[in-house]
């Protein structure tokens, strides 16, 4: 006979199946990077590492990351990261890589896409831009265009390229900004997106390529509408900055921080703050200013500045003594604080020794103090509405169980203490998440890394 518990679970499950069927349109950003073979299938890459057996890549196979397009007819397969604040979208051009067999380029691209291969690819003023089919690979329910306006990336446009793909030239990029061609084709008038973290699998059964490969959902974008099953209390809203054209220290998504605390102390001054770029994007660790970083590595013990590298056995056990890092960020008039548990802090994967995940601005591939999607974007919902102009963080609501969130507060009054998940309905509504989140737990020196390099 069912306990209430459990009706309760089921009726939860429900409630979050029902209103994540209503609410949006889900594209998910995903990885695929599985023990070798694995990754992708052969069918969707042109030069094949998967039959070749073992190579430089040692036991991983085909790898790719991003949002999973299929551009043209027929349709040729390829992986682009959102950009938040331009308003095109790009794919790389085979050109880029004119060797043949050369399938560690193409996987640095996210994939490559021919125009002369696609018998609907029209480009009217032969330049890099152009029309063609696209399809959303994963999108749920479907999402695609006939004619759609996308540019084609080659190495002559140096300039756009280190702007948007940054100096190694990276994948294309789905360019969601105001006025963007996306918005424009699939949902004008609703100049919106969010973006919710599921823990690693999808919230809508996709994609349903996970056997035998390996995918793992970085986050999903949501769009016509939010989902209102996703987050709840108030909303922590900023104005979304102009565009700076080449600045790398000033954002249209900038965070005023205000608090950086280990436990109970904390590593700011009275009345002391910093501005951070927020990392939207999954290609930047947190980084602290210098100065609030030494602080952070003498308040931890570590062994010196120069080698932040903690013995694992002196790391605190009891949940109250473990160095919790809480960062409060401040709009002028509310405050918003989100926690970044010690396990997630910490990577132990050398066993007696710990290393902190965490860097210098001194010390960083990006010199500028910068949050990042990757643990932010695990406790909160992150929505951005261009039309009114503004960004907004709110508590995310996950139904899982294996995972106990970092309390977040958006008050004056700080409730930084961790929260207990012991409701029994959290347990029920897990689904096909809970799995997933047990590999979550196991992993979390390796998320708490947070350098995934996907979206």
């Amino acid at each position: 006979m069912p306990t209430i518990s459990t009706l309760k679970g089921l009726a939860l499950a429900l409630v979050i199946a029902t209103n994540t069927a209503q609410a949006t349109v889900v594209v998910p950003c995903a990885t695929y990077n599985g023990v070798g073979p694995g990754g992708v299938p052969d069918e969707w890459v042109r030069n094949k590492l998967n039959s070749r057996g073992s190579s430089a890549y040692g036991k991983y196979g085909q790898g790719r990351s991003g949002i999973h397009l299929t551009v043209g007819t027929p349709p040729q397969h390829v992986w682009v990261s959102p950009h938040f604040y331009d308003s095109e979208t790009y794919v790389r051009s085979l050109e880029l890589c004119p060797k043949a067999n050369d399938y560690e380029c193409e996987q640095t691209y996210g994939g490559l896409f021919a125009t002369n291969e696609s018998s609907t690819f029209k480009a009217p003023n032969k330049d890099m831009f152009g029309t063609d089919a696209v399809s959303f690979f994963d999108a749920f329910p479907d999402l695609g265009n006939d004619k759609f306006k996308l540019g084609v990336s080659d190495v002559s446009d140096l300039k756009r390229v280190m702007n948007l793909f940054g100096k190694d030239g990276s994948q294309g990029t789905l360019g969601l900004g105001p006025n963007s061609t996306f918005f424009q084709t699939f949902f004008p008038g609703k100049e919106q997106v969010g973006i919710y973290v599921p823990g690693g699998n999808s919230t809508h059964g996709k994609p349903a390529h996970s056997n035998p490969m390996y995918s793992w959902v970085t986050y999903e974008l949501e769009f016509d509408g939010y989902n209102q099953s996703h987050f709840t209390g108030e909303k922590f809203t900023m104005p979304i900055g102009p565009l700076i054209p080449e600045s790398e220290k000033v954002t249209p998504f900038m965070l005023n921080i205000t608090g950086v605390k280990v436990g109970n102390k904390n590593l700011l001054e009275n009345g002391e703050s910093y501005l951070a770029n927020f990392d939207l994007g999954g290609r930047s660790p947190n980084i602290l200013p210098s100065k609030v970083y030494n602080q952070f590595l003498y308040t931890t013990g570590a062994k010196s500045i120069e080698e932040p590298v903690y013995k694992t056995e002196d790391l605190p056990k009891n949940p109250k003594d473990m160095f919790n890092l809480t960062f409060t960020f401040s709009n002028g008039e509310k405050e918003y604080s989100f926690t970044i548990a010690q396990p997630y802090l910490f990577s132990d994967s050398f066993d007696e020794e710990s290393e902190v995940n965490l860097y210098s601005d001194e010390h960083s591939f990006n010199s500028n103090p910068t949050i990042s999607i990757n643990q932010l974007g695990f406790t909160s919902y992150i929505g951005i509405d261009h039309a009114a102009g503004e960004w907004w963080l709110a508590k995310a609501v996950h139904p899982w169980t294996d995972y106990n969130p970092p309390s977040i507060s958006s008050s004056k009054t700080n409730g930084n203490e961790p929260q207990n998940a012991t409701s029994d309905t959290k347990k029920n509504a897990a689904g096909g998440l809970r799995d997933n989140l047990k590999m979550v737990t196991a992993s979390a020196a390796a998320l708490a890394a947070a350098v995934f390099l996907l979206c």
